[in-house]
């Protein structure tokens, strides 16, 4: 893409409150002269730094564009009895934890969480963006849960919302798909890392003439995150370590 106009910019999600892991992300994003950062959702929940994290991405300014995810929904409005297509039943210890979360945030981040938008279309370099932490039918709800979907799926997921480029997340999954001249991007959950010791996120270039996609990985100290969290013992900590770092305790 050398002598072309363009647009680099790093895609981030699924934070779920662990500073560390963003940390080690924004600092190779740093080094790679970024024009802006997409951030697609879930920057709380999980680990225990949430407010970190939202005074982290506020403190970016400009640089960031974010999207609301479910987390931030259930802090706004409270956690529903059900998710993903009414199979998983919201646990005692999870509202439990949603409301820890929230007595943590600041009135600031709070404030913050409860401004972003929902989803946002907009154009870059003459490509139309559409970003969503996850495409919604028209009463604002999910559409069907699919985590690792193909381009078909993708495709019917979408379905309705003309774009060029399509960024989610959820699903906690790295995918990719191109057809038909639309791309459609999840960089993966940055926050959770199941059994591995790195953080996912995308770098996305945009010329008039060429999308190009790079998936990549950060790598970090995630026994310190791991230890942190069992140190504290929050409300729901060992679900969080056996769905969110791949911990059976």
């Amino acid at each position: 893409m050398e002598g072309m106009s363009f647009m680099k910019i790093g895609l981030i999600s699924d934070i779920h409150g662990n500073k560390k892991a963003l940390d080690a992300v924004l600092e190779q994003l740093e080094k790679k002269n970024i024009d802006k950062i997409i951030c697609i959702g879930d920057l709380v929940g999980g680990a225990p730094m949430s407010e970190e994290v939202v005074q982290k991405i506020i403190n970016m300014g400009q640089k960031v564009v974010a999207v609301r995810g479910n987390r931030e929904r259930y802090i706004i409005e409270g956690m529903p009895k059900v998710v993903h297509d009414e199979k998983m039943k919201i646990s005692d210890e999870q509202l439990q934890r949603n409301e820890w979360i929230k007595k943590e945030l600041s009135d600031l981040s709070i404030e913050f969480i409860s401004k972003l938008p929902k989803e946002i279309m907009c154009e870059i370099e003459g490509k139309k963006i559409y970003i969503a932490h996850y495409p919604m039918n028209e009463d604002g709800n999910f559409r069907k849960h699919i985590k690792q979907a193909n381009v078909e799926e993708n495709e019917i997921m979408f379905n309705g919302i003309d774009a060029d480029i399509y960024l989610y997340g959820h699903t906690h999954r790295e995918i990719y798909n191109s057809k038909n001249g639309k791309v459609y991007i999840n960089p993966g959950a940055l926050g959770c890392p199941e059994k591995t010791n790195r953080a996912p996120y995308g770098i996305l270039n945009i010329s008039k003439k060429e999308v190009e996609y790079k998936q990549l990985y950060a790598e970090y100290n995630v026994q310190e995150v791991i230890d942190y969290i069992q140190n504290i013992k929050f409300p729901g900590y060992k679900g969080v370590l056996r769905l969110f770092y791949g911990i059976d305790d």
